[in-house]
């Protein structure tokens, strides 16, 4: 018998595998079909296909004032 839950792990391992795939494809065609141009490859993808991490953005610093010279 078996064990189900690596039956899902697996199901998901080459689910993830065949949409690496297909971005890898569409990426490969989208460079053949604009050689040999130099505007950069794009493809467009969905958010489901990307990972597009759950991590809100860093917040960025203030900007560091230069010293106040006092005259």
């Amino acid at each position: 018998m078996s064990d189900s839950r690596s039956d899902e792990t697996r199901a998901k391992e080459a689910r993830k595998r065949q949409l690496e795939q297909k971005i890898q494809r569409q990426l490969d065609e989208a460079l053949e079909a604009s050689f040999p141009a130099s505007d950069p490859v794009s493809i467009v993808t969905s958010h489901d296909e990307e990972d597009w991490g759950t991590d809100p953005a860093p917040a960025v610093p203030p900007a560091k004032l230069p010293p106040h010279s006092g005259s």
